[in-house]
């Protein structure tokens, strides 16, 4: 260490001006969006402690913001010049560079392991300079400089710093701002036993670089544009009726501005890279529909006979009071689970839409293992204005529980014509046209049983054929 003594007393004038920190979240609230979006409602009180110019700092502004969105709201007794987004990273250096002019706490060392304790001014730091009394220090290692606390305007949070004047007194301060790697999604569980009931949930998954404390939750179902979202979404809320979801724990429902916004009816904390789910739709005794569905096109080409093909299984509920919902239901998955001897096994999902109330619901889970049909060919003729087809289909129950068929065919072409599908889809069988170019029969199966039925089609040309279909 290296005293050097001067014959004047140094002496350095550091502008002080008054810091204070906000911390103290209040009235939180969070409106989470589909596309990695949300909207901050908070306030914040504090208490200024004189006249004159003030460094405000807004600590635990997630490190996602979108800092051109930021709205602050002061008080008459508060003028704003300008705002800044930022924060520091602590380190020894941090440390050092904010103890600048400042009384710090170094290790006189007196042999290689005894050392005091001795208090001086750090003037510099390349080389670290410390001045006591009339003397200048050099060659104290930065690690033996010793803070006693951290300073009031080291940030080691994200944070908003604001340049403003303000009077002396008590203050609020109220913020609105966007942040990305906020989101949420819905999450069904349909489970088909004695209940036939639906559960649904909100998935929240907060990854944004910060902690809500006690928030109040809403979510909105909706494709919102997000240039245009920061203004209208604090509007209108008093706007449309409320539903509130019977069976459910009372979280609310109302339709805005084209969107569904949900409100959650109790507080919750959510963590920084944390998963949260709300549960807000509890429905049982649905009407569920089972059917066996296959979509086709129809067979004009040459062939003998076809595979043997499963079904798919598709379920199918009306959104509608009477069938048990009756309720917008937002985009999301639908896991369906059944039970066999007490235990639920997963039997298959699929995605819903955004669903509005008395829309149909259908779900494709999977393909049956034991309905199949196989398909021969019986004729395949063709002229210069034509092409005929006909083929049976020949559809099997092999389970022991009677089974709804649902056979579609699609021909994207308006010159056909159905020759005798009344005349062979009889009994269980049913047929209609869908359409110009859609065709469907519907099978009622008994168990362990089969059907077969004989399709006759004949398309014709604009123009006289000139090609080998």
């Amino acid at each position: 260490m290296k005293k050097i003594l001067l014959s004047v007393l140094l002496a350095s004038t550091v502008f002080s001006q008054e810091t204070t920190k906000i911390q103290k979240s209040e009235n939180l609230s969070l409106t989470i969006y589909n596309n990695n979006l949300a909207m901050i409602n908070e306030e914040r009180s504090l208490n200024i402690k004189k006249d004159g110019t003030q460094k405000l700092i807004y600590e635990g502004i997630p490190s996602s913001v979108i800092f051109e969105s930021i709205i602050p709201y002061f008080s008459k007794h508060t003028t704003l010049y300008s705002q800044n987004y930022h924060y520091d990273i602590l380190s020894l250096n941090k440390l050092l560079e904010k103890h600048i002019n400042k009384e710090i706490i170094y290790k006189d060392y007196a042999d290689e392991y005894t050392y005091k304790r001795e208090n001086a001014i750090l003037l510099s730091l390349n080389p670290i300079l410390l001045q006591k009394n009339e003397e200048i220090i050099s060659g104290i290692k930065a690690t033996d400089i010793i803070f006693s606390k951290l300073p009031s305007d080291l940030i080691t949070k994200p944070s908003l710093v604001w340049k403003t004047t303000s009077k002396k007194g008590d203050q609020k301060i109220k913020l609105n701002y966007l942040t990305r790697n906020i989101s949420w999604k819905s999450d069904y569980i349909l489970n088909l036993d004695e209940t036939n009931s639906l559960n649904g949930w909100i998935s929240i998954q907060n990854n944004s670089g910060t902690v809500y404390n006690n928030a109040k939750i809403y979510v909105i179902a909706g494709d919102v544009k997000t240039n245009s979202v920061k203004r209208k979404l604090t509007q209108r809320y008093e706007m449309a009726s409320i539903d509130t979801m019977a069976s459910s724990p009372k979280v609310a429902q109302k339709s805005f501005s084209g969107y569904h916004l949900y409100t959650i009816p109790f507080n919750e904390t959510i963590n920084n890279n944390e998963k949260k789910q709300i549960n807000f739709i509890n429905k049982s005794a649905l009407k569920v529909q089972s059917k066996a569905t296959s979509n086709n096109g129809i067979y004009f080409h040459r062939f003998s006979k076809l595979k043997a093909q499963n079904f798919n299984h598709k379920l199918e509920l009306n959104n509608t009071k009477e069938a048990g919902l009756g309720l917008a239901l937002p985009t999301g998955t639908v896991r369906v689970y059944k039970k066999d001897e007490g235990i639920s096994h997963f039997i298959g999902e699929d995605r819903i839409k955004h669903t509005s109330k008395n829309e149909e619901i259908s779900l494709h889970i999977g393909k049956f293992f034991d309905i199949t049909q196989d398909v021969t060919q019986l004729l395949n003729k063709k002229t210069k204005d034509s092409v005929r087809t006909k083929y049976s289909r020949l559809i099997e129950n092999k389970t022991d529980k009677p089974r709804l068929i649902e056979i579609t065919e699609n021909v994207y072409s308006n010159n056909i014509k159905n020759i005798n599908a009344s005349n062979t889809c009889k009994n269980n069988c049913t047929f209609k046209k869908e359409g110009l170019n859609t065709y469907k029969y519907t099978i009622k199966l008994k168990p362990q049983s089969k059907y077969k039925f004989v399709v006759d089609y004949e398309l014709f040309y604009s123009q006289p054929l000139r090609q080998k279909i």
